[in-house]
């Protein structure tokens, strides 16, 4: 009986004891699911946003977004332009800006597509950027590769910085 007694006692002082750090930067205030957002600019539509998970922190004016995220985009002219798709985003509520990060797609209504791994959106330049690689197919089905993109929202006036690629002049 005392053997059973000192062994009980061996495996309690053997367990670890495991503290987990949390840093103050990664705690949001609020959380939400299946989302939809409208940004709108003197009353009018510039974006709907929808995800399955945002998360909030007031602190920071930051929202992030996970889980199929969809931002539709319109015109000055209040119609629909084009729609970015990402793995997750950050919303930032002071620059009016919005980050889109890992498998970022930018389909325009007019056949043109933006394939890359990050994209950022700002509201106010109306203009998307890219520094990553990219994949480019216009409205005739041409595809253009390169690094670095800048263009209006519907993909009509666009700039590959650093283009790549061979072109097959018959």
């Amino acid at each position: 009986m005392n053997y059973y007694l000192i062994l009980f006692f061996i495996l309690i002082s053997c367990s670890r004891s495991y503290q987990v750090e949390e840093s103050l930067d990664d705690i949001h205030d609020q959380l939400s699911v299946d989302v939809e957002i409208t940004l709108t600019e003197q009353g009018n539509i510039k974006a709907i946003i929808k995800s399955k998970l945002l998360e909030r922190n007031n602190e920071n004016l930051e929202l992030r977004l996970t889980d199929e995220v969809n931002v539709d985009l319109y015109d000055d002219s209040y119609q629909h332009t084009s729609l970015i798709t990402s793995n997750y985003a950050f919303v930032s509520e002071k620059e009016n800006k919005i980050n889109a990060f890992g498998d970022v797609v930018v389909a325009a209504d007019n056949g043109q597509q933006l394939w890359t791994d990050s994209l950022l959106w700002d509201n106010k330049a109306d203009k998307i950027f890219t520094d990553a690689s990219l994949t480019f197919i216009s409205g005739n089905f041409d595809t253009l590769y390169g690094t670095g993109f800048e263009s209006n929202i519907d993909l009509t006036n666009w700039k590959i910085t650093k283009p790549r690629g061979s072109i097959n002049s018959e």
